[in-house]
């Protein structure tokens, strides 16, 4: 009997355990990162990529607990092939481990980047038995014959043994990582080629002119309607075709001369090298999940806002081609943007298509940046590249940044469910404010919200014969932001800096009177709301320096 309870009770700890594992739930801007049961916004940085490849670095720059210090939640960090299988089917947990260790001292998530075989379109970090034997693991080459230092992806060997060393490293995390520190897996890093449009090896021209996919078929036929306009475009200019080669299927590559060089209109060889890298991603994505299912994403580079494929690598997942990788990548359950270029919001939109949840890994050190994509997508993760600068870098400009950083992670961290109960819904809203962007109007229930620059007070102006009191508003020159929680049809939070706010009813009809009734700065506490002073008189204003992040309880009243 005391043997079958024993079984019993092994049993029961083993189904909570899987069921703690953490996981995405929901759909779209619903989508929720869950771990320990509860939904967890990662409020992180990304480390240097060669960071994590010394514990002695690691040590010296006391990295880990700089990190906690500036209020982050969680850290991006990098296990590269290289190092983790230096010999083939020899593998080192040395560096995972230590990552392990740092993370649970100082109450710290993980997200591991899996530097595989790609990182950008180049293949730096594979191991140098991988890198030395071109005809096992066989290169890309461009149009002229050239064989270019780039992995080809029409040899099976590669995926395989990226995927077997992937797999490796998450049955590893299974059997240690018990308290789930270890919550989302980046794998491969901005993968795309480089030099070419797409491989012209012999394998790869042989499968640019054989069949499209018919799985690729099926999917463009059965999402016809809402397929992302540049596919949508090519195939329907081919004539909606379901069997033909990828040139018969989308056509042949569209330019136009503009000042003098060749402007991407339409190009088929990258929707065919984007097809490739997705099975490539799904193959590695796939291994590791029947091991053990973590939450998997990729990274895109992206320029230029109104360039069609204008990506570091051509085929890299970019929004023009999410159709293919999701066709082609069930598996890999997110597709991000670096966000480097200052139309975040713009970015954003691009994608959140098909219900593309919103992750931000790497970004600009500018916190607006976060309020905005928390407040308005319920992004899964806002991370600044570089988070763990060193004393050489580190400048007035900077160290302004990151003080704002470490305030609003500080503040988002202290809201508690204040915050998370209303990720997904239209209770929860962002502004970013930018050159170029100075000004955002939002509607939360029956009120609007307008942000926009500081109204400076002239008080010439008042005693002028004509009245008045406030100078026209001055463009910002640096960014501004804030994320807006309304917990009651009158109540709402706002957090974040320079921004004025300006509240009026979207819908007056025959109102009287619409208003502030109180305006609180104050801080939260384990999700709890203090407090400080009560705005009024010269002050009465939803309003926060540019350099000085502030939390506001506002309350509104009509009649």
């Amino acid at each position: 009997m005391k043997k079958i309870l024993l079984i019993l009770v092994a049993i029961c700890c083993s189904q909570w355990s899987a069921a703690q594992i953490p996981t995405l739930q929901g759909k779209g801007k619903q989508t929720k990162l869950m771990v320990d049961g509860k939904p967890f916004v990662m409020l992180s940085g990304e480390l240097h990529n060669s960071t994590a490849s010394s514990i002695a670095y690691m040590e010296k720059e006391r990295t880990f607990q700089r990190m906690k210090d500036m209020g982050l939640n969680s850290v991006i960090a990098t296990i590269s092939w290289e190092q983790f299988e230096p010999t083939e089917g020899t593998f080192d947990y040395t560096l995972m481990d230590y990552l392990l260790k740092q993370a649970n001292e100082k109450d710290l998530r993980l997200s591991i980047i899996w530097f595989g075989t790609f990182k950008n379109p180049f293949m730096t970090y594979a191991p140098s038995w991988v890198k030395k034997d071109a005809k096992r693991f066989p290169r890309a080459v461009d149009d002229k014959g050239k064989e270019l230092e780039m992995m080809s992806l029409f040899g099976k060997n590669i995926a395989q043994a990226d995927a077997k060393a992937y797999a490796t490293l998450l049955k590893y995390l299974k059997e240690k990582d018990t308290t789930h520190r270890v919550i989302m897996m980046q794998i491969e890093n901005e993968p795309g080629l480089s030099g070419t449009y797409r491989d012209y090896s012999e394998a790869a021209n042989k499968a640019y002119e054989g069949e499209v996919p018919a799985e690729l078929i099926s999917y463009l036929k059965k999402n016809k309607n809402t397929l992302q306009p540049d596919v949508k475009a090519a195939w329907e200019e081919a004539g909606c075709k379901t069997k033909g080669s990828w040139e018969e299927i989308f056509g042949k590559s569209v330019y136009e001369k503009v000042e003098g060089q060749d402007k991407i209109l339409h190009l088929t060889e990258h929707l065919f090298t984007a097809w490739h890298y997705g099975k490539f991603l799904n193959e590695v994505s796939k291994a590791g999940k029947e091991v053990y299912a973590l939450p998997t994403f990729v990274n895109a580079s992206v320029f230029g806002k109104f360039a069609r494929g204008n990506s570091l690598g051509n085929g890299c997942s970019i929004a023009d081609f999410l159709d293919i990788y999701r066709c082609a990548a069930p598996y890999m359950d997110v597709f991000t943007p670096n966000s480097y270029m200052q139309e975040l919001d713009w970015l954003c939109e691009q994608f959140q298509w098909k219900d593309n949840p919103i992750l931000i890994p790497e970004s600009t050190l500018v916190a607006a940046r976060g309020l905005f994509v928390i407040g308005e997508h319920s992004a899964l993760c806002f991370s600044p590249f570089g988070i763990d600068a060193t004393a050489q870098e580190m400048n007035p400009a900077r160290a302004k940044q990151e003080q704002l950083l470490r305030d609003s992670y500080n503040a988002l961290s202290s809201m508690g469910n204040v915050l998370t109960d209303k990720l997904g819904t239209p209770q929860l809203r962002g502004v970013y404010l930018y050159p170029g962007h100075e000004s955002q109007t939002i509607t939360m229930g029956k009120w609007e919200l307008s942000f926009g620059p500081k109204k400076g007070f002239d008080i010439g102006a008042l005693m002028a014969p004509a009245g008045g009191g406030f100078k026209a508003e001055e463009k910002p020159k640096t960014e501004g932001g804030a994320l807006i929680v309304q917990t009651a049809e009158d109540e709402f939070y706002v957090v974040g800096y320079g921004f004025n706010c300006d509240m009026k009813l979207a819908n007056p009809g025959k109102t009287r009177f619409a208003g502030y009734d109180t305006i609180y700065e104050g801080h939260f506490q384990d999700g709890k709301f203090i407090p400080g002073r009560l705005l009024n008189g010269d002050e009465r204003n939803v309003f926060a320096e540019k350099d000085e992040l502030k939390v506001l309880k506002v309350n509104t009243y009509s009649y």
